[in-house]
């Protein structure tokens, strides 16, 4: 054994030096006693609140002791494990395994690889996408929208986690409209795990919660929080602040009032519900002042999602990532730069549980070609995220010795035994002869339609499909609407 020997398992990266996560972590809890945070929708929560010490006089302004976001950090798991629909293990959540990218399902437009033209988002492309993600092998888990516009709004939600679960067999996180609607996919998750007990037991089904910039919690996503808590649901929660508009336009302040954002929620779920699992995080980001949009493709949004990640490991939980999105409305070289530069950043700071794979267009179009390349991008990627094992047969200088000089390696059984952990892409062409050669545009596509039109995904038995038929009828029969749905 090598004695005073480090290892490094893979690239080293930091932005913020453990005094400078410090200082803001300490920010945050300063905002946290004395600015307080907006509770005034979340009866429930300030019940909580005060049982714990917590000043509820003004429920716009919460405030909330140092000591009770310290003992609530405590009490967070600081691993956890997701599971796929058939029970198996997924990966796990400790901020030591690496990023694990996420694809995105359910989105107001869906740009049609057969026909290269934009539309409004019907079922089918749910299934689609859900499909794609299931073949997908560096894409290990999608979330879903509610803003696919052929099915009414109310119930937008459900239908695509439903969809997505009949198509796809990865864990799926879940963009949650109301708390009744959570209540019918766990019911949902449910029927597919056997029952709520060994759902809670192999969760492949999380939620999410978003507190509202500047320091708001909301009511409705409170109180589905406190139901993924008490059902023993891994959960998410995160802000959107814009630097400039809706939190202050420097990078410092925009992790310390975020952070405090998250942390008052965190707050509450581990007293009522302690050692919940949950996945901190926030998408932060800079308005850009000429549209006033939120710019997915923004360089700024993954460094301060690399510098959150370092806050929220130094508290030992799992950090909710963003990457593989973009602000263009077609596949061109904006979307390789932007898609690119974010896997990258991401994967070097480590951040967990990583969505947004496939959102174009300040998140108006989720697109299937966009996701077969990103996933193309992460393999590369990963290629270099594995460190370097230096031994005796990696160093290789007995064979070294015996080709010698002007030699060559290609017949060599050590190339036989280690060329297959060379990247080879699907997309990038390397070929001699470029007179025929194919363009990465029209790899890209082939590769996307052809997934599609081959892939079957692990069928759910006929007894729990009919079920959930069922249940998907009575959803639209609740509300009056036609059903079946529109179809293409």
């Amino acid at each position: 054994m090598r004695q005073h020997y480090i290892h490094y398992g893979s690239p080293q990266f930091r932005l913020l030096s453990d005094k400078q996560i410090s200082e803001i972590q300490s920010a945050s809890l300063n905002i946290l006693e004395r600015t307080g945070v907006a509770f005034d929708t979340c009866p429930p929560a300030l019940e909580i609140l005060a049982d714990i010490g917590a000043d509820i006089t003004d429920s716009k302004r919460v405030k909330i002791p140092s000591y009770l976001v310290e003992e609530a950090i405590r009490t967070t798991p600081k691993t956890f494990t997701l599971y796929n629909r058939e029970g198996e293990v997924a990966f796990t959540l400790n901020g030591q395994t690496g990023s694990h990218f996420g694809g995105s399902d359910g989105g107001p437009h869906y740009p049609d690889p057969r026909t290269g033209k934009r539309r409004a988002t019907h079922v089918q492309d749910i299934n689609d996408i859900a499909r794609l993600i299931d073949a997908l092998p560096n894409i290990e888990w999608t979330m879903t929208a509610s803003t696919h516009p052929t099915v009414p709004g109310e119930i937008a939600d459900i239908v695509a986690l439903l969809h997505v679960l009949m198509y796809c067999s990865k864990p799926v996180g879940v963009s949650i409209n109301t708390l009744d609607g959570l209540k019918e996919m766990i019911r949902v998750c449910s029927i597919i795990s056997g029952s709520e007990k060994e759902l809670k037991k192999k969760p492949f089904f999380i939620g999410s919660s978003e507190p509202v910039s500047p320091l708001s919690q909301d009511g409705e996503a409170m109180n589905c929080s406190l139901l993924c808590a008490e059902k023993g649901i891994p959960n998410i929660i995160y802000s959107m602040p814009m630097a400039g508009a809706t939190a202050p336009a420097t990078f410092p302040a925009v992790l310390a009032m975020c952070n405090a954002e998250v942390l008052s929620q965190l707050v509450v779920l581990q007293y009522r519900y302690p050692g919940t699992p949950v996945v901190l995080g926030s998408i932060p980001n800079a308005m850009d002042m000429k549209t006033c949009i939120f710019p997915y493709g923004a360089p700024e949004l993954s460094f301060l999602t690399a510098a959150l990640t370092e806050i929220y490991h130094s508290y030992q939980i799992p950090m909710f990532g963003t990457a593989g999105c973009t602000d263009a409305g077609i596949i061109d070289a904006q979307v390789g730069i932007e898609i690119t530069y974010q896997i990258l950043m991401t994967a070097l700071s480590g951040a967990d549980l990583v969505h947004d794979i496939g959102v174009m267009n300040w998140g108006r179009l989720f697109s299937p070609t966009l996701h077969v390349l990103a996933d193309e991008v992460i393999g590369m990627v990963k290629a270099s995220m594995n460190g370097m094992e230096i031994n005796c047969d990696t160093l290789a200088l007995d064979l070294i010795n015996k080709v010698g000089p002007r030699g060559n390696f290609i017949s060599e059984k050590h190339t036989r035994e280690h060329f297959r952990r060379f990247w080879v892409p699907t997309l990038f062409d390397r070929s001699v002869n470029k007179e025929n050669a194919k363009t990465c545009d029209n790899m890209l596509v082939e590769k996307t339609v052809k997934l599609l039109d081959t892939h079957k995904p692990k069928p759910l038995s006929n007894q729990v499909l009919s079920e959930l038929n069922e249940i998907e009828r009575s959803w639209f029969i609740k509300i009056g609407a036609d059903y079946p749905y529109p179809v293409l």
